[in-house]
């Protein structure tokens, strides 16, 4: 078998538990999603305890789906309860998780590849901020007009994170930047239909 171990899919599965290890790696992460509750009463709290906009994620989600933007009081309930919905049906599990959410962020990645050993290589990076209901539509690589020292510094907790889970294989970990600092996003441990675009420049 070729790929990531078991143990890797099933941590970067899981939103929450990525957030975790991206933590202990110490990687920059949004405020918020200490926890995650399929309970809606706990999901307002958890709203209210943050400055908005905030958005909720389904913990189990994946390809955009399962992802709703709080930027007023107004609806609340019936933005978590739609969110609650989404994520049970197509997830299968209906926690969420709530964190601070950055308007304008530019959303770019890092493609990792790893011997399983706890030794990992990073192979550049890639711009994805070209998105429609938060699917990437238009993929680039390099990420143009990213401040070197900034660059370097997303390699570096790239790597950091899958030295930690002694990556195997190939992997994608993903950040937000908002033009002055970044913040880790998620893992993607599997090959992406994006590589081709690393490939392009590798």
């Amino acid at each position: 078998f070729v790929g990531p171990c078991p143990e890797t899919l099933t941590t970067f599965a899981d939103k929450l538990a990525a957030k975790a290890e991206a933590r202990a790696a110490e990687l920059p992460v949004l405020e918020g999603a200490l926890s995650a509750s399929a309970d809606s009463v706990t999901l307002a709290a958890m709203v209210r305890a943050l400055a908005l906009p905030v958005a909720l994620k389904a913990v189990a989600g994946g390809g955009g789906r399962g992802i709703r933007i709080v930027t007023a009081e107004d609806g609340l309930e019936d933005l978590i309860a739609s969110a609650l919905r989404e994520a049970e049906s197509a997830f299968g599990r209906p926690e969420l998780l709530v964190e601070r959410f950055l308007e304008r962020a530019r959303h770019l990645e890092v493609q990792l590849l790893g011997d399983g050993s706890g030794r990992v290589v990073h192979l550049f990076d890639r711009e994805c901020s070209l998105q429609r209901r938060h699917q990437k539509i238009i993929e680039e690589a390099p990420v143009a007009g990213l401040p070197e020292p900034t660059r370097a510094a997303i390699w570096a907790a790239a790597c950091r994170l899958g030295e930690r889970v002694r990556l195997r294989g190939l992997a994608t970990v993903e950040f937000l930047f908002d033009g002055e600092d970044f913040f880790f996003l998620e893992v993607n441990p599997r090959l992406q239909v994006e590589h081709t675009v690393t490939e392009a420049v590798t």
